[in-house]
């Protein structure tokens, strides 16, 4: 069993690819244990830089209700302008109405949206080392792979390392490119893979694809289905 004392160094080899870490969680008694709690602090450190990161932004901003007075007059305006002017109480209470649904969506007027979506951060990395773990094994696995699931498992996660650089949004407007992280991620992943399976680098690339092809297939289906309903919804 690790020490969490020990994942800083394991989750800084792991962005320099180096060996020693996949190595140390495929040989632990138990790597899944190790995998999930590793992406759970992970999940709760970038959740937090969020939270806070938000409330020091908020903070820096008018208040919400300043921001919506000194709007109002334009959008009654706007909305003559394009002829839904009608009633001006109308279009106030209308937009009064966004405004607090939109405001309190993104935690603009309170702190209580932003720690829900905090929450939602180390639930979002669990679900997804689970995707991408149970992904490649398989994948990897029908390619020749000797690893077992559980190791899969516990090397996948450290596919979680690139979210460190999350933690420099608690600076407010600043951004970390989710590109950039996904890719980087694929990297560690394939690393993973080939250490935990033992194949070949052709092979481990080729696992490591197969959950972004997935996550396409699933996406091009959604839209389909999606819109098959619209169509024959139209049609009634």
């Amino acid at each position: 069993m690790l020490q969490p004392k020990s994942y800083p160094g394991l989750v800084g080899k792991a962005l320099v690819l180096e060996a020693e870490p996949f190595l140390t969680l495929a040989e632990d008694d138990n790597p899944w244990v190790e995998g999930l709690f590793l992406v759970t602090c992970v999940g709760v450190l970038l959740g937090g830089a969020h939270l806070i990161g938000g409330l020091l932004w908020t903070a820096s901003l008018p208040p919400a209700a300043a921001v919506r007075e000194a709007l109002l007059p334009s959008i009654q305006q706007l909305a003559a302008l394009i002829g839904m002017g009608g009633d001006p109480s109308q279009v106030e209470n209308f937009f009064r109405q966004v405004w607090g649904w939109g405001a309190g969506f993104v935690g603009y007027q309170g702190g209580f949206a932003r720690l829900f979506f905090a929450l939602l951060v180390p639930i979002g990395l669990v679900l997804q080392w689970l995707f991408l773990a149970l992904t490649t094994h398989g994948a990897a696995r029908l390619l020749g792979g000797q690893g077992t699931l559980v190791q899969m498992l516990g090397t996948a996660a450290l596919a979680v390392a690139p979210q460190i650089l999350g933690v420099l949004t608690i600076i407010p407007l600043v951004s970390v490119s989710g590109i950039l992280l996904a890719f980087w991620a694929l990297l560690i992943t394939y690393r993973a893979v080939e250490i935990t399976h033992d194949l070949s680098w052709q092979r481990s690339a080729l696992a490591v694809l197969a959950a972004p092809i997935l996550l396409i297939l699933i996406s091009f289906f959604v839209a389909a289905l999606t819109s098959l309903v619209l169509i024959m919804g139209g049609r009634v």
